[in-house]
């Protein structure tokens, strides 16, 4: 099959488009699965620029090479001999590779306690080395044609979701475990950083479960304003720095306090959730919010200069997060038996057709042009992209 592998073999673009084996399944518990849509995440792109902030501290957990892609929807192929799924289901896919899916008896702590994002065996290597699909090799991934799955990490797509929007609910559900975490009170206002998919799917997951929370979303790009829009921002403010902090202060009715373009807000946003993954978004969102209110980090940053001067002048609580779970403070309303995981309640938003997938999915690209595909995502000031995707299997 054919597959993008991180390999750095080619000095001036680190992935090469490869023929590799159709993985095998790995026991009777597991399914293969036809990719049809494999999106592209921020993280994926650190890769391709370390300058947007990418994490040397987790380079020792997986291999080299790995093939790439965590954002993964597809049409199950194959079953084994003891996976209750069924071939023909159309499936997301959730790419964390926990102690239940390793094979791992008795699981760690964490897997007990139900928190499979933090369970403790990651590294472990046992079964295949790397975190997640989408860092490993001999199970397939999103930018390749096929990715295998344990029946546990499979979830079925609704009727209702198109199919070019069946892998948006991977940034959806990164939204919803993270607002889990640590909800925002009553009817608060929130501002949201970052115009790109992490930020949007936040605003969805938001206006979905805290319809009475106004959404301010900051954006660097012109072209981010529509699609906040659309996805329904209450207020979308576009640029950084001076301007930006003081159109800020106007909605709240409040004030800045700085100098040059380093400017803070003084009775800010309670709740503020960083989404773009860098430095600059990072420090914006400590500048922006409230005295000792909330900034939920969701862009996967990781070394970069940062003002930590608001985190402790504010006495602001900064809540981590990262992948998936099982999260009843993060479901609509009643979540049903069995649909409360975070990708189940994204893939009943989408169905619900809340995420506009027609401006949200911006670009599509069949693997073999998958240098035009970075591209277009590291490069959104020219690309005008919000979201790109694969198509690994064609139409």
């Amino acid at each position: 099959m054919q597959a993008i592998r991180y390999d750095l073999v080619d000095p001036a673009f680190p992935a090469s488009l490869v023929e590799v084996p159709d993985p095998e399944l790995p026991t009777g518990g597991w399914a293969r699965v036809a990719v049809t849509f494999g999106g592209i995440c921020g993280s994926d792109l650190h890769l391709f620029s370390p300058s947007t902030g990418g994490s040397p501290t987790l380079m020792s957990i997986g291999t080299l090479p790995f093939l790439l892609g965590h954002e993964i929807a597809g049409t199950i192929i194959e079953v084994g001999s003891d996976c209750p799924w069924s071939v023909r289901t159309k499936v997301a896919v959730d790419p964390i590779l926990p102690c239940l899916v390793r094979g791992i008896d008795p699981p760690c702590v964490n897997c007990r306690r139900g928190w499979p994002s933090s369970c403790l065996e990651l590294d472990s290597r046992v079964l295949t080395p790397g975190r997640s699909i989408g860092f490993t090799d001999g199970l397939g991934g999103g930018w390749a044609e096929q990715v295998m799955a344990h029946s546990s990490m499979l979830h079925e797509i609704p009727a209702g979701v198109p199919d070019r929007a069946a892998s948006l609910h991977e940034p959806i559900s990164i939204a919803l475990h993270g607002l889990g975490r640590r909800p925002p009170d009553g009817a608060s206002p929130v501002l949201i950083v970052g115009g790109g998919v992490i930020g949007l799917a936040a605003l969805i997951a938001l206006t979905a479960l805290f319809p009475g929370n106004e959404v301010t979303v900051l954006v660097r790009h012109a072209h981010q304003v529509a699609a906040a829009q659309a996805c329904g921002a209450t207020h979308v403010v576009l640029g950084s720095g001076a301007a930006a902090f003081e159109q800020l202060a106007g909605l709240l009715g409040g004030r800045t306090v700085g100098m040059g373009e380093d400017w803070m807000l003084v009775g800010g946003y309670p709740y503020v959730v960083e989404a773009a993954g860098s430095a600059a978004s990072a420090t914006d969102a400590l500048r922006a919010v409230d005295n000792r209110g909330t900034v939920l980090l969701l862009g996967a940053m990781g070394i970069g200069r940062v003002d930590m001067t608001p985190l402790w002048y504010k006495e602001a609580v900064v809540i981590g997060s990262v992948d998936h779970g099982r999260d009843p403070k993060a479901s609509i309303g009643q979540a049903p038996p069995g649909r409360d995981h975070s990708i189940d309640v994204a893939l009943d938003i989408l169905a619900q057709q809340r995420f506009p997938d027609d401006v949200v999915v911006t670009h599509e690209f069949p693997l073999e042009a998958y240098r035009d595909a970075v591209g277009a995502g590291l490069d959104k000031a020219a690309s005008k992209a919000v979201k790109v995707v694969f198509r690994p299997n064609g139409a």
